[in-house]
């Protein structure tokens, strides 16, 4: 909520100024949310009584859930003012995990990969084989995009369709007998708040770092929820997130005319509002 109170705030002076789509440009906004938020976070654990390794614990682990509990209402946001029956929730589907999770066996033995998904898209009475939409939300690339870059790499294996696995029997993809269940057509992306070392050596984000680039770079879609920092080649605002939501579920449930009419809250009082694609 300390962040949510000054996104729907965003949201209504965007719509004031007379932005087109705030639902969509408030999306590039959500770092400045996430940070503005810190001090009432902070105060909540205080006031919670956690001291000493149980405060510092809950601090990390309310920086990550309260930065994916953002981007996540932010999607929400612009999913309910767009017409597309999409849903959107948290995490994997808890139904879908082992259909997701990805096995394999190499030369230290069996292995699996369950997925690091933050927020899943899905097509609201969709089939067995209609599109997923993914987004793994991170505060920082340096550590915790790790998890959510192998399993991509290891999705991206399985679903090559390079025609010499069969035949070259030191072929990763091979060797590994990578093998997933689902039917689903996938698309993973990764956001980040490019926060880390802001406030010290990399005050315009750790996009161009290498390390950032070793944990991304398997990512064809790639985006940050900051408005300052340096987005170098394959790097995009969160506020272009919705263009390909629209790609991925658009033309498989035949909508997103360029000029449509979107039901809102305001639809209910007998309001329609118009929105540019």
């Amino acid at each position: 909520m300390p962040g949510i109170r000054p996104y729907d705030a965003l949201l209504k002076k965007l719509e004031a100024d007379g932005d087109p789509w705030p639902e969509c440009e408030a999306l590039a906004h959500i770092t400045r949310m996430f940070i503005g938020s810190k001090d009432e976070v902070l105060k909540q654990i205080s006031d919670s009584g956690k001291q000493g390794i149980d405060a510092i614990n809950s601090i990390k682990r309310s920086a990550g859930t309260n930065y994916q509990g953002l981007v996540e209402y932010g999607v929400l946001r612009w999913l309910e003012s767009s017409d597309l029956p999409v849903n959107a929730g948290p995490n994997a589907p808890k139904s879908m995990k082992d259909e997701l999770t990805i096995y394999g066996n190499d030369t230290g033995g069996p292995f699996k990969v369950e997925p690091d998904i933050d927020i899943s898209l899905w097509e609201e009475g969709g089939s067995d084989a209609s599109p997923l939409l993914f987004l793994s939300a991170k505060t920082s690339l340096v550590d915790r995009a790790g998890q959510a870059a192998r399993w991509k790499l290891y999705l991206d294996l399985h679903q090559t369709t390079c025609p010499h696995p069969a035949h070259v029997a030191d072929c990763p993809i091979h060797r590994t007998k990578i093998r997933v269940l689902t039917k689903h057509p996938i698309t993973h992306a990764i956001c980040t708040a490019n926060i880390y070392k802001m406030e010290t050596t990399l005050p315009k984000g750790e996009l161009e770092s290498g390390q950032c680039r070793n944990n991304t770079y398997m990512f064809l879609h790639r985006y940050t929820t900051r408005t300052d920092d340096t987005k170098p080649a394959g790097w995009q605002s969160l506020r272009e997130f919705p263009d390909l939501i629209q790609k991925v579920f658009g033309k498989a449930i035949r909508v997103s005319p360029s000029l449509e009419e979107v039901a809102t809250p305001r639809a209910a009082e007998g309001g329609v509002r118009r929105r540019k694609k």
